[in-house]
């Protein structure tokens, strides 16, 4: 309604001034101007706790070709199937420069493992991953036919940590980080942090790995929102801390030989 009153009030403005300038010999424009659109963000009251869109902040032309710079020479390795993504930065902190999407990851003997869906995130941590998955992952898979895709459930995402609203900026906000679903192998068999039929001693290379190359890794019994999968990221710490939180499953008593206690024909028979 006020749209519409407001609407209504131009136009007599607008033919009254025209009336006017008729009388006075002025020439007039052949289409009546609007007023200006309504601002994205309106002012706030005070205690408006209503979210706010995040606004896109200009990027200094130095620091993107620099970033560009840095991605091409990491795509230059050949390591990864992977394409630049422009930059973008927001001011709830969101974004980042220089990153890029990633599809799959070259090995050296030509094979490449697919990345499903594909990954965004920072090109210095897109070369982190693929040197984890080309020097630690394919190698500690080839007692299980070999390493064929990784299933990932989540890269660039911009979001507070564990989507909890009012938690500090997740490192997947600042595309540093990756969330890994499972991990399949040649022969169709599906790996995961919470798949019983997951050796062990596969996690446990996993985790020891992971845990080596990146600054934070998160599993299950860390936070109890990295149950189903594991969260691998790059962060920046005062004094270099680094965070490794994932328990692994407790491995079961190895179990008494159930035929030897069975079958009494087995037992040592004394001898006379």
């Amino acid at each position: 309604m006020r749209i519409a009153a407001f609407t209504l009030f131009l136009a007599a403005a607008f033919w009254a001034s025209a009336a006017l300038a008729q009388e006075a010999g002025m020439d007039l424009p052949e289409t009546v101007p609007m007023p200006e659109l309504r601002p994205a963000e309106a002012p706030r009251r005070p205690g408006d706790a209503r979210p706010r869109f995040p606004v896109l902040l200009l990027i200094p032309k130095e620091d993107s070709e620099a970033a560009a710079k840095v991605c091409k020479a990491i795509l230059d390795k050949d390591k990864m199937v992977a394409e630049i993504a422009g930059a973008a930065l927001w001011d709830n902190g969101c974004g980042a420069v220089g990153q890029m999407t990633i599809s799959a990851i070259k090995l050296p003997n030509g094979k490449q493992i697919a990345l499903r869906p594909s990954a965004l995130i920072r090109c210095e941590t897109a070369e982190a991953v693929a040197d984890w998955v080309r020097e630690e992952l394919v190698p500690a898979t080839e007692a299980y036919s070999g390493l064929a895709r990784i299933d990932v459930a989540a890269s660039y995402h911009c979001r507070p940590r564990n989507n909890i609203r009012g938690a500090l900026m997740s490192e997947h906000g600042r595309a540093n980080a990756l969330d890994v679903r499972a991990i399949v192998m040649n022969d169709g068999r599906r790996f995961g942090v919470d798949l019983r039929e997951t050796p062990i001693q596969l996690l446990g290379e996993l985790r020891r790995t992971s845990c080596e190359r990146f600054t934070t890794v998160l599993g299950p019994g860390s936070d109890g929102f990295h149950e189903d999968h594991f969260h691998l990221d790059l962060a920046q710490r005062r004094g270099g801390y680094r965070l490794c939180q994932w328990n692994l499953p407790v491995p079961p008593e190895p179990a008494r030989n159930p035929q030897r206690v069975a079958d009494p024909s087995t037992r040592q028979q004394p001898t006379p």
